[in-house]
């Protein structure tokens, strides 16, 4: 309604774009005015324009009506049309450029085009309802992962967690690091992830002490910056290379590990490649591994926690 009002600039042409009389609008636009506190539109003459806190109000709201727009997009059942983009979605994982790489070598000249997002549900979904062709997914624990029937898929890699922390710390210096002995610490944790922080949680829990976590950050550079800024510790993914200010250290025993898993249609444009593509992606992402210094002396150490 709001954004309407502004787009039409007048109450009456708002109105009989939304399909309402004036009155009702007029009165749903009262009580959304009564919620935030204030009025959203000067009214004269020559019609309506926002006002200061309107136009602060319209700016939200153009992005929530953009959000459930897309909301609808992916979750409703959609064919491609002939000659579109592969489309493929993620979320935050290592394999990507792996993974995308061996697509552009496999399908030369083939376009796709890509979204990132922090919800293994929501891409699971999209792949089901055909809103993407292929996801790559990374997925906390042990726990078994929901599939919709039509949906297929495989396990890449399992690899452990790892832990930053700041350079100056007394830890830097272990070749492993007990979990128990960040206890106090404050924790930088993603609040995405599906149930991640769960598992997070768990996993402190059972080394006897509730995690105290400061900080929700969903991006990982701006998780490492207050890492490195000394507000903090965090899990990282045991390839991310190293940075200023950073330590990245495995966690003894391995307490948490996370999957790599690739999610497709079998009636899907992707179907077919498959297992080329998961060859390629592996490669990679061993390779990327061996380049990680901590991670490569970890391996050696270990052995890879599951080949794929």
């Amino acid at each position: 309604m709001i954004c309407e009002i502004a787009a039409a600039g007048s109450l009456n042409r708002a109105a009989a774009g939304l399909g309402l009389g004036q009155p009702a609008l007029s009165h749903q636009l009262r009580r959304i005015e009564r919620m935030v506190g204030g009025p959203l539109f000067h009214r004269d003459q020559h019609g309506v324009r926002p006002t200061e806190l309107g136009a602060l109000i319209l700016r939200r709201a153009r992005a929530i009506v953009l959000t459930f727009d897309e909301l609808e997009h992916d979750f409703h059942r959609q064919e491609p049309e002939t000659g579109e983009s592969i489309r493929i979605g993620w979320n935050d994982s290592a394999i990507t450029g792996s993974l995308l790489g061996g697509l552009r070598d496999l399908r030369p000249g083939e376009p796709f085009r890509t979204r990132a997002d922090t919800s293994r549900t929501r891409l699971l979904a999209q792949v089901a309802n055909r809103g993407i062709d292929l996801a790559l997914i990374m997925i906390c624990g042990r726990r078994g992962l929901p599939v919709p029937p039509e949906v297929r898929t495989l396990t890449l890699v399992e690899e452990p967690s790892f832990v930053a922390i700041p350079a100056e710390h007394p830890l830097a210096g272990e070749e492993e690091i007990e979990l128990a002995e960040l206890a106090g610490e404050d924790w930088i944790v993603s609040s995405g992830g599906d149930g991640c922080r769960v598992v997070f949680r768990e996993m402190c829990l059972a080394h006897g002490f509730d995690p105290r976590i400061t900080h929700d950050v969903d991006i990982d550079t701006a998780r490492e910056d207050l890492v490195s800024g000394g507000y903090g510790v965090g899990l990282v993914q045991p390839t991310r290379p190293p940075a200023d200010g950073l330590a990245i250290r495995p966690l003894a025993g391995a307490p948490m590990c996370v999957r790599h898993v690739l999610a497709w249609r079998e009636d899907g444009p992707c179907a077919h490649g498959v297992p080329e593509l998961a060859t390629e992606a592996r490669a990679g992402y061993w390779r990327l591994a061996e380049r990680t210094a901590s991670y490569r002396s970890w391996l050696h150490r270990h052995g890879r926690v599951a080949a794929g």
